[in-house]
């Protein structure tokens, strides 16, 4: 557990930040500590900064505050904020296809639209939180911000009822440019040049140590790493990339995957799997696609029979949501290993004392049988 323990320790990683850095700088040292080979990568993208957080005040019909998390590319608002109705504004794409949020427009005197809500329906029963997330559509910033289901439903109830729902909404950021993100690629050579990549990201939403999100992915990672180069001669070659700006449009692992189209090592890729938040949670969430991809992942359910380890699982296809998504994008079939509910995910609360120890070695078992499904395609 040394390496979830120091990414904690590290606090929160938000890429472009010297904290991000230190954590690729720390990840390096250890994957290279295991005999492998590793690089850096380090690129630049246009970035945000928060200038204010987001607070919501409730105005009629019962004065009061509401909870709301920030939205990275998000516009401003005017220093004195927005004051307006609330309206039902459609949905906020979140994950198409999975998470499709209720989301209201904040529509101020004038008729003009000062800014929208996203509320955030937690997945799986859990009551969600605000939660700092990105704009699903960072070319349009408008003033916006995530919404506790809490509040959500108190809004809901009272726009049943007929009554009128005014708040006042302050939230302030700007674009920087450029920050900086750090990737870290180890590989272990195979007797050919296919390549599997595992992945986890390194960064954190803000203001979270992100011990479920992701240091927990990274251990598993790290742990992997250890159980394949021990393990003696292999037919394939594995890559663990520890990406940062997975919170920021999975930034990190299209970088990754553009550098590896340019070098034209991108045939070889036989699969990306992504390991995000295992540390809690008696549900798990398998993305496999395409279809020979949710074979495998079937045939590891099957023999690492997780069906009694699990309350539910659930197989999903190509949804985006996290940095196997850059894989479906470049034609690469991915999945994705996730256990859910993690009930401080993204909050100040991520620390140790939420971390199951056990699922973060099933996390490493599971990824570990899947590689074992690759080696046995090529007996």
């Amino acid at each position: 557990m040394d390496i979830i323990k120091r990414l904690v320790e590290i606090g929160p990683r938000w890429s472009g930040r010297p904290a991000a850095a230190e954590a690729a700088h720390f990840l390096a040292n250890a994957f290279a500590g295991l005999g492998l080979t590793v690089e850096r990568q380090d690129y630049p993208f246009v970035g945000w900064e928060v200038d204010e957080l987001p607070s919501l005040e409730v105005i009629e019909p019962e004065a009061g505050q509401a909870s709301v998390a920030l939205m990275e590319y998000s516009g401003s608002t005017p220093t004195d904020g927005v004051t307006g109705e609330l309206r039902p504004a459609g949905k906020g794409y979140i994950v198409p296809g999975l998470l499709e949020w209720p989301r209201y427009a904040i529509i101020t005197d004038d008729g003009r639209v000062g800014g929208y809500l996203i509320a955030h329906i937690g997945l799986g029963g859990w009551l969600g939180p605000a939660i700092p997330l990105h704009n699903p559509e960072p070319f349009f910033p408008f003033p916006m911000a995530i919404l506790a289901q809490a509040d959500y439903e108190r809004f809901e109830a009272w726009l049943r009822e007929g009554r009128r729902v005014r708040v006042r909404f302050r939230t302030a950021g700007h674009l920087v440019s450029p920050l900086v993100g750090h990737n870290v690629i180890a590989t272990l050579p195979g007797r050919t040049e296919r390549t599997v990549v595992f992945v986890a990201h390194l960064d954190t939403a803000y203001g979270t140590p992100g011990a479920g999100n992701n240091a927990g992915g990274l251990q598993a990672l790290f742990d992997l790493a250890a159980r394949l180069s021990s393990r003696g001669s292999h037919h394939l070659t594995y890559r663990f990339l520890a990406c940062d700006g997975g919170e920021w449009h999975y930034l990190g692992s299209r970088y990754f995957l553009q550098q590896e189209r340019d070098a034209g090592r991108l045939a070889q890729i036989e699969a990306g799997i992504n390991i995000d938040t295992v540390v809690a949670g008696d549900q798990l969430y398998f993305l496999a696609t395409p279809e020979s991809m949710r074979r495998r992942a079937e045939q590891v359910v099957s023999q690492l029979r997780l069906a009694d380890r699990f309350r539910s699982i659930h197989y999903l296809g190509a949804l985006r949501g996290s940095d196997h998504y850059s894989f479906i994008q470049a034609d690469i079939p991915a999945a994705e290993i996730l256990f859910w509910p993690c009930q401080v995910y993204k909050l100040p609360e991520d620390d140790l004392r939420w971390v199951d120890e056990r699922l973060i070695g099933l996390a490493t078992e599971i990824a570990y049988a899947l590689a074992c499904t690759y080696e046995e395609d090529t007996r």
